[in-house]
C-alpha cells in the first residue's frame, strides 16, 4: 500500500536539534517520530516502519552505528534510508556508516531546506531501489549496496593491495586485481583509458580524483565508484571505492547516456536541467540560493583540431575528475557540450557578489595548472558565466541562458575569468522569450497555416505538383516569415511537435484535393531536427496513413546539408521511406558539399536546383554551364529536376532549352492558401488553352 504521508523517524539525544528537526518537517508535511537514543529509536522503527531515519551518531545507551546495525537486522524486504547525523566527517566515520548500513553521511550544523532535500531524493530513490528489488529479486544486494572498502596502490611494486572486504564487495570479480593492468580487465573497455588517465594524472599532479567506470562479468555490467589521493610524496594512491550498481541501475536501465556524458561520465545538460527544474520547484517555499555557473575552456574546438579527439575527451575526463573533487558536497556538476560544463552551487543567503567570486574562484582553482595528457603538456584558460538564484529567476533554461550571456561581459584575467549576469543584454532577451512564450501560444492556438507554391511541368504546361511552405499568423503582427521563427522552434524543441502537423495537415490537404478532381504531388520539407529521431520512418507513415493520402502521391524533401550533415543514417532512413512508396526530393541543391558518390547513392526521385543558380542564368555563362551539367547528370540518372526561384519569361526559356522539368517562382504564382490555388489552378489551365488556341 502507498504512505500518502511519509513517516520519519527522528533519533537524536539532543533535544533543541530533536525539536528543530521534528517542527520544521513537520511543517513541511512529513509525519514525524522522535527517539531521543538508539535503543528507543530501534524499538520506534520495528513497531512503526517508518520510511525514512534520521540517525545521529553519539547518543546514550546505544550509539548511532549499533541502532543503525540493529534496523538492519529486523529488516526483511525493504531497504529503509537511513541518515546518519554528525559533526564529524572525518573517513573511518563515514567507512564505519556504510559498513553499518547507512545510505547517506549529513554533518551538523544542519541546514534544513538542504536536509529536506536530500530527504525527499532518499525517498524517491528508496521506492525506485524497492520496484527494482522485486522485479530483478536483488533482495541480497542490499548490503552491498552500501559497501565501502579500501585499495592502494604501489606505482613503484607496480602492486595493488586490498581491504579483507573487497572480494564481498566486488562479488562478481574472481581474482581480485594485483596490477595496474589487470585492474584494467575488470573495467569496462571503454572506461579504462578514462581510469588510466586518471591514475596517471593523480601521480604525477596530486590532488584527489573521483570517478565512476563500469565493471562487466558474464556480460552483466556493475557501476563501481572509486575515489583516491596521492599518499603525500609518493608514488603511491590510496583511496576508497563501493559498488553503487543498485543506486544507479534504475537510471541505468532508463538509457543511462540519455542522461549522461560518455566522455566524462557526469550528468548532462538534460539532467542538469531537469536537476535544476525540481530544485526551483521549491523555491517559493525555502529561502533557496543558488549558483549557476556555466564554465567553458578557451578555444576548446581549437585544441580539439590540434591534438585530436582523443586528447580532448582526456582532457575532458581529467577536468571533471578535479572539479568533482573541490566542489561541495552539495554542488551538482554536468557536461553540457564541447568544452563546456555547468555548476549548481547552494550559497548563502548573506553571501554579497564580491564573496560569491572568491567563493568560485577557490572552487575552481584546481583547474589552475598545466595539463599532461598522451605526453603533451597542455595550458588552458577557462571562462565562467555566473546566474543567480532568486535575483535572477526562477526558470531552469532561462537560468543558464544567462550564465552563457554573462560570458560577453567578462574581461579575462589570469587564466579563470569570471563574470555574473549583469542584465545588459535584457531587452533582446525580453524580445527572445516573448517571441518563445509567443510560439508556444502559436502551436496551442494552431496559430499556423499552410500556403502552397505551384510547380508546373516545361513539357506539357500543367501544375503537377505544390511544394507546402509554413506560415504564422500572429495575431498582434500578422504574418511572420519563418525565417523568423523556425530556428526559435528548433532551439526550444517544439520543431518535431510542428513538423508532425505540417505532414498530416499537408496530406490531409491532398487527400480534399483529390476528391475535388485535382491532384497534384504534395512536397513536404523535413527539417534537421526531425532526422533526429531513429523512428521518423514509421511515423510518418503513420502519420499520413491517418490521413488516407497514398504514400506515392507524397513528396518528402530535404536540404543538400541536412543530407551531408549524417550522410550514413540519412541514406538508411531515406531507403526505408522510398520502399514505401515515397518520393523523394533533394532541396537547395548545388550551394552545399555533397559529391557525386552521395548523390548517386541517395535514393532520390528529385533534384531541387536553387535560386541562387537560377537568378543570374541568362547572364552569367558559369550558372549556366551548372544548371546544364546537373540537367544533363539527372536525365542520365532517370530523376527530375525541379528549378526554383523562376521570376522571369526568359529565366523559364533558358530552363526549358538546358532540359529542366519543371519550375516553381513567381513567374508562376507566389505560395498560395488551399482555395485561392484551387481557383489559380483552374485560371491557369483556362490561359494555357487559349494560348494553344
Amino acid at each position: 500500500m502507498i504512505k500518502t504521508t511519509p513517516t520519519l523517524l527522528v533519533v537524536e539525544d539532543s533535544r533543541p536539534v530533536r525539536l528543530l528537526l521534528t517542527q520544521g518537517l513537520g511543517r513541511s508535511g512529513y509525519r514525524v517520530l522522535e527517539a531521543a537514543d538508539g535503543q528507543k529509536g530501534v524499538e520506534l522503527f520495528i513497531s512503526e516502519k517508518p520510511d525514512l531515519v534520521l540517525m545521529d551518531v553519539n547518543m546514550p545507551i546505544m550509539d548511532g552505528f549499533d541502532a543503525c546495525r540493529n534496523i538492519r537486522q529486523h529488516e526483511e524486504d525493504t531497504v529503509t534510508p537511513i541518515l546518519m547525523l554528525t559533526g564529524s566527517d572525518d573517513l573511518h566515520s563515514i567507512q564505519t556508516a556504510f559498513e553499518v548500513g547507512a545510505n547517506d553521511f549529513i554533518t551538523k550544523p544542519i541546514n534544513l531546506p538542504l536536509l529536506e532535500q536530500r530527504i525527499r531524493y532518499a525517498l524517491r530513490d528508496a521506492d525506485r531501489e524497492q520496484a527494482l528489488r522485486k522485479a530483478k529479486g536483488l533482495q541480497d544486494n542490499a548490503r552491498a549496496l552500501a559497501g565501502l572498502g579500501f585499495w592502494e596502490y604501489n606505482q613503484t611494486l607496480e602492486q595493488y593491495t586490498w581491504s579483507e572486504d573487497a572480494s564481498e564487495i566486488l562479488h562478481w570479480v574472481k581474482f581480485l586485481p594485483e596490477t595496474l593492468e589487470s585492474m584494467g580487465q575488470i573495467v569496462h573497455p571503454n572506461d579504462r583509458k578514462r581510469l588510466f588517465a586518471v591514475f596517471e594524472d593523480t601521480l604525477i599532479m596530486g590532488g584527489k580524483f573521483d570517478l565512476e567506470v563500469r565493471s562487466v562479468n558474464n556480460k552483466q555490467e556493475y557501476l563501481l565508484k572509486i575515489v583516491g589521493q596521492r599518499d603525500g610524496e609518493q608514488k603511491r594512491l590510496i583511496g576508497a571505492f563501493q559498488d553503487i550498481t543498485a543506486q544507479r541501475r534504475l537510471e541505468q536501465q532508463a538509457n543511462f547516456l540519455n542522461f549522461h556524458d560518455s566522455v566524462t561520465g557526469l550528468p548532462n545538460r538534460k539532467l542538469f536541467q531537469r536537476d535544476l527544474e525540481d530544485v526551483l520547484t521549491q523555491l517559493h517555499h525555502t529561502d533557496l540560493n543558488f549558483a549557476i555557473i556555466v564554465l567553458d575552456v578557451a578555444r576548446f574546438h581549437q585544441i580539439h583540431d590540434a591534438y585530436g579527439s582523443e586528447v580532448s575527451d582526456q582532457l575532458l575526463s581529467l577536468m571533471a575528475s578535479q572539479l568533482k573533487t573541490a566542489m561541495p558536497r552539495d554542488a551538482f556538476l554536468a557536461r553540457l557540450d564541447g568544452g563546456s560544463f555547468a555548476l549548481k552551487l547552494p550559497l548563502n543567503a548573506q553571501w554579497n557578489e564580491g564573496k560569491i567570486y572568491s567563493a568560485i574562484e577557490r572552487w575552481l582553482s584546481v583547474l589552475d595548472r598545466s595539463w599532461v595528457v598522451a605526453d603533451k603538456e597542455v595550458f588552458l584558460n577557462f571562462i565562467a558565466g555566473v546566474s543567480l538564484v532568486p535575483r535572477h529567476g526562477d526558470d531552469a533554461s532561462l537560468l543558464i541562458r544567462k550564465a552563457h550571456r554573462a560570458h560577453r561581459g567578462i574581461k579575462p584575467s589570469g587564466n579563470i575569468s569570471i563574470g555574473i549576469y549583469e542584465g545588459e543584454q535584457e531587452d533582446s532577451l525580453q524580445k527572445r522569450l516573448m517571441l518563445e512564450m509567443a510560439l508556444r501560444k502559436a502551436i496551442e492556438q494552431e496559430e499556423f497555416y499552410l500556403v502552397y507554391q505551384p510547380q508546373v511541368n516545361l513539357t506539357s504546361g500543367d501544375v503537377v505538383g505544390v511544394e507546402a511552405l509554413i506560415r504564422w499568423r500572429r495575431p498582434d503582427i500578422g504574418v511572420v516569415p519563418p525565417d523568423q521563427f523556425i530556428p526559435v522552434l528548433e532551439e526550444m524543441g517544439l520543431i518535431q511537435q510542428l513538423g508532425d502537423w505540417i505532414v498530416q495537415h499537408a496530406a490531409k490537404q491532398q487527400v480534399a484535393w483529390k476528391k475535388k478532381g485535382v491532384s497534384l504531388r504534395m512536397a513536404i520539407n523535413l527539417s534537421p531536427v526531425q532526422f533526429e529521431q531513429m523512428d521518423l520512418p514509421d511515423k510518418i507513415m503513420r502519420l499520413i496513413a491517418e490521413t488516407g493520402a497514398k504514400f506515392s502521391d507524397i513528396e518528402l524533401e530535404i536540404t543538400e546539408s541536412l543530407a551531408m550533415h549524417s550522410p550514413e543514417t540519412t541514406i538508411r532512413m531515406l531507403k526505408s521511406l522510398r520502399e514505401e512508396g515515397f518520393k523523394i526530393a533533394i532541396d537547395d541543391f548545388g550551394i552545399g558539399f555533397s559529391s557525386l558518390e552521395y548523390l548517386l547513392r541517395f535514393p532520390l526521385d528529385t533534384l531541387k536546383i536553387d535560386r541562387a543558380f537560377i537568378k543570374d542564368i541568362t547572364r552569367g555563362r558559369s550558372d549556366c554551364a551548372i544548371v546544364r551539367a546537373l540537367t544533363s547528370l539527372c536525365q542520365g540518372l532517370g530523376l527530375t529536376t525541379i528549378a526554383e526561384g523562376v521570376e522571369t519569361q526568359r529565366q523559364r526559356d533558358y530552363l526549358d532549352a538546358l532540359g529542366a522539368t519543371e519550375i516553381q517562382g513567381y513567374l508562376i504564382s507566389k505560395p498560395l492558401e488551399s482555395n485561392e490555388l484551387i481557383q489559380f489552378i483552374a485560371d491557369f489551365k483556362k490561359n494555357q488553352n487559349n494560348q494553344s488556341i
